[in-house]
């Protein structure tokens, strides 16, 4: 019986029960074992792998009595976890036995990812809630029974009062004398046995209910003696009574308890002017109980809850508020609409949520200027509003994202103060006169360079838009001609980034890189210190394969975190925190030791390649001291962070077994994708001897992917990030710009002539180089510091010798720090891939301090090798 044929997990794909089967612990029973009795605590469930499990009612062989027996496939145990009670019976290996255990942490986490098992557990909940309604059915009958013989005591007229009462949630004194014309008082005096069946709401008061247990018996029965349409006829006089003389809540409730929506809202609109406040709040508690769906479809209804909501629930009303604008329903007016935006402002200011708030009253300004367009027609309004609702989709789910790397909190005066601060910037410099030997053109490009800047550290406007805003300002302002503006997009290495991310996104959409994951961890001892190692020669294959450290560390990790699991360690402990940390380092951060471990290498490199062209052979030959000095210090460390032996379990080979098997063989696609890709890799390598430029074997590549269909136009769509494209073609032409007006020259004199002393000594120049490069990842992150960077100190880097592959290389090591987590998208993908189980912000601030010392080991250690390479002069 493999986890293929079990019914709990026939909805999984083979890589999911890969995964899974890494999650699970295998149990072996001998024959007549017992494996819990009856009242244990149950903190696990069960699925039979081989032999078979007997069910008792009582766990002493003595008196125990048979209830089932289980077989291969069955699951059991899985109640005590759903429902937190304690084992309802007792279970013995009624053979040599194998189990699947799944202990809570397990499947709390199934139950929330995996919607198949999910519908597994409601079809096995209502198997047994069917037999179980058979026992409840059989019960009943004795109950009515029992208040059938208690009720002969009554006259006809008492009875029929009782039977009435039970179509009713509460009833009042007035209303029992108005529909039967004697005094409910008086019986109870005539009637003492009549007492024990009603239930007065407080003392003296004249509401009173039934018993529930007499209640739903009696409704029952007057459902047999009289008739679905009777009963439906005593609750509508009931509510019109109640309507008449201005007890609304009484009413309202009537319909809700018969789930009679529309004529709850009829009633809640007839009584807009004539409730009272206390009754308008009755009449929200009982509008809390009815499907969202249906609320949202009467706008006056909506209204007043809402209106209730921004006092007693924020969240539930600002829920309804998402639910409404999503479904956008016909009946809502324009009007209506913004009203509805206006709620979810005011709801999200109670939440302390002010950037959602801000993005509602933006998006009920958007369809205020929307309605007052004139000559349009209807169906270019319908499509234009869409269009704005999707952005607003769009903006609010880059808001949640972006909340943890952002530097400091949004709002509208700082946007508004920031942006002047810009335009002034390009003001300023436009009207002073020239320092440091610029031009009048190079003085207006610096002030467009510095607005540029400050966008980008608060990031209100997306970087491309920034960049192309600067092109704009290069060509309108005459500085550059167009073609220069746009030089970049002309150049082979951006090519060459298209052709990458078209590779990235076929591998990364495969399982290719979670099998050879898996492969490297089968291959090491399945122990700590073995797995630790695992991860690592993981980490180094992926590297080169995938240009994103984002996308890499978002599959290492989680492979890490089931691998802790596997070995028992709890959450965040040091062995935990070690393979995540681990997987974090060697999946996302030694991307700059290789050519194609990063989209930001090839973009860094892309502003001085034409000069010195570098290949990937070169690359990886350069970095190769570096890339050693950074595995001896990480290794060191995390070697140092397992737990004692006698607390960690061992993983089992089989399992990794099972998983590779669940994989099954490679797919025609993924060999043809994996065989593309080392064949492209090993071109590279090779270039010294056929002379062809990387990104024409690149282009190869692609040709062959898309001849053979394993890279299709929506892949292309959607698997590229086109944005980052538009902004990188910019980053290419703002160096050709800075060399165009003089700027490259300017910078070399001036730090020439200021930044002696560290041009004297390269291995000075270097850590200074990292010291800055850290400083300026404080307040600019990504590849608008790696640009900046690189551009100020490639004339300074050319005076002090040193080749412009180094000072890249130094920049993009330097420029990733956690110290603070923001400072790292990496580090944050890693610590959110696994929902911040696999390590602490403590935890991996410790790590980010060694990953300072090991850059400036790398920064001084690797002098002497690159000088014997005639890289250093």
């Amino acid at each position: 019986m493999t986890l293929k044929n079990i019914e709990m997990f026939e909805g999984l794909s083979n890589i999911e029960l890969a995964k899974l089967l890494g999650r699970l612990d295998k149990l072996y029973l001998a024959s007549q074992t017992v494996l819990f009795a009856q009242g244990d605590v149950g903190d696990r469930m069960y699925i039979i792998k081989s032999g078979s499990i007997e069910l008792f009612s009582n766990a002493a062989e003595a008196t125990r009595q048979s209830l089932a027996v289980l077989d291969e496939g069955d699951a059991f145990g899985e109640m005590a976890l759903l429902s937190g009670d304690a084992r309802s019976a007792a279970a013995v290996a009624a053979m040599d036995t194998v189990l699947y255990v799944i202990d809570r942490d397990t499947f709390d986490n199934l139950i929330a990812e995996q919607a198949s098992i999910s519908s597994y557990f409601i079809r096995l909940l209502s198997k047994r809630l069917v037999v179980n309604n058979e026992r409840l059915q059989a019960s009943k009958q004795t109950e009515a029974q029992l208040v059938l013989r208690d009720t002969e005591q009554f006259p006809e007229y008492v009875l029929d009062l009782l039977l009435w009462c039970a179509e009713l949630p509460r009833v009042s004194k007035q209303l029992v004398a108005h529909t039967f014309t004697f005094s409910l008082q008086e019986e109870l005096e005539a009637n003492p046995g009549l007492q024990p069946f009603l239930q007065v709401e407080t003392e003296n008061s004249d509401w009173f209910t039934l018993k529930p247990s007499v209640r739903r018996i009696l409704s029952d029965i007057s459902a047999d003696k009289l008739g679905y349409a009777e009963k439906k006829l005593w609750a509508e006089r009931a509510a019109a009574y109640y309507e008449a003389q201005g007890q609304w809540v009484a009413s309202v409730e009537i319909h809700a308890e018969r789930k009679e929506w529309e004529a709850v809202f009829e009633t809640v609109e007839r009584s807009a002017d004539q409730a009272s406040n206390e009754q308008n709040e009755g009449i929200c508690q009982i509008l809390t109980r009815c499907p969202e769906p249906l609320l949202i479809t009467r706008y006056t209804v909506l209204e007043k809850y809402i209106e209730w909501c921004t006092h007693h629930a924020p969240e539930t009303g600002l829920s309804l508020v998402e639910i409404a604008l999503e479904k956008q329903h016909t009946s809502f007016t324009s009007q209506q609409i913004m009203s509805i935006y206006e709620w979810g402002a005011k709801l999200c200011q109670l939440l302390d949520r002010k950037q959602q708030a801000l993005e509602y009253l933006q998006q009920a300004e958007a369809l205020i200027l929307l309605t007052e367009r004139k000559g349009k027609q209807a169906e270019d309004q319908e499509r234009s509003y869409e269009l704005a609702k999707q952005k607003f989709s769009s903006q609010k789910s880059r808001f949640l994202a972006e909340r943890a790397s952002r530097l400091m909190k949004r709002s509208r005066l700082m946007g508004l103060l920031l942006v002047i601060a810009a335009i002034a910037c390009v003001v300023i410099f436009h009207y002073i006169p020239p320092i440091a030997g610029l031009s009048r053109h190079g003085m207006d490009f610096t002030g467009i360079a510095l607005a540029a800047v400050i966008l980008w550290i608060v990031n209100i406007i997306p970087d491309y838009v920034v960049a192309l805003g600067m092109v704009m300002l290069w060509v309108m302002g005459g500085l550059v001609q167009p073609e220069v503006a746009l030089s970049g997009f002309a150049s082979t290495t951006w090519l060459f980034m298209i052709f990458i991310m078209a590779f990235s996104a076929v591998i990364t959409r495969s399982g290719i890189l979670y099998r050879f994951s898996l492969n490297a961890l089968r291959r090491f001892p399945p122990n700590y210190r073995g797995q630790l190692w695992g991860i690592m020669v993981g980490g180094v294959i992926m590297n080169p394969m995938i240009p994103s450290s984002s996308a890499k560390v978002s599959l290492g990790v989680p492979i890490a975190q089931t691998l802790a699991e596997a070995m028992g360690f709890a959450e965040r402990s040091r062995g935990a925190a070690g393979l995540g940390l681990a997987a974090m380092l060697f999946y996302g951060f030694m991307a700059p030791f290789v050519m194609t471990g990063s989209y930001t290498n090839i973009m860094a490199y892309g502003f001085v390649s034409a000069e010195h062209p570098v290949s990937w052979l070169q690359w990886f030959l350069y970095a190769l001291p570096g890339f050693f000095i950074f595995i001896a210090v990480f290794m060191l460390m995390l070697l140092r962070m397992r737990t004692p032996s006698s607390e960690v379990k061992v993983i089992s080979g089989e399992v990794l077994d099972e998983q590779l098997r669940l994989l099954g063989p490679m797919s025609k696609e993924e060999i043809i994708s994996l065989t593309t890709v080392i064949g492209c890799i090993i071109l590279m390598i090779l270039q010294p001897l056929h002379g062809i430029d990387s990104t024409w074997v690149m282009l190869l590549g692609f040709s062959v992917l898309v001849i053979s269909r394993v890279l299709n136009t929506e892949t292309i769509r959607t698997g590229i990030d086109w944005t980052f494209l538009l902004f990188l073609g910019v980053a290419f032409s703002f160096a050709a710009v800075a060399r165009e007006l003089g700027i490259v020259e300017a910078m070399s004199s001036f730090l020439g002539e200021h930044m002696t002393l560290f041009i004297s000594s390269p291995t000075l120049f270097l850590l200074a180089v990292i010291l800055l490069s850290f400083l300026v990842t404080f307040v600019v992150r990504d590849d608008p510091a790696v640009i900046l960077l690189v551009t100020a100190l490639l004339p300074l880097g050319s005076q002090a010798g040193i080749h412009p592959w180094i000072l890249v290389f130094i920049i993009l090591l330097s420029t990733d720090p956690f110290i603070f987590s923001y400072q790292s998208p990496t580090y944050l993908t890693a610590y959110y891939s696994s929902e911040g189980k696999a390590f602490s912000h403590r935890q991996g601030q410790k790590v980010a301090f060694l990953y300072v010392l090991a850059v400036l080991l790398v920064g001084v250690a690797c002098v002497p090798y690159w000088k014997w390479l005639g890289l250093i002069q």
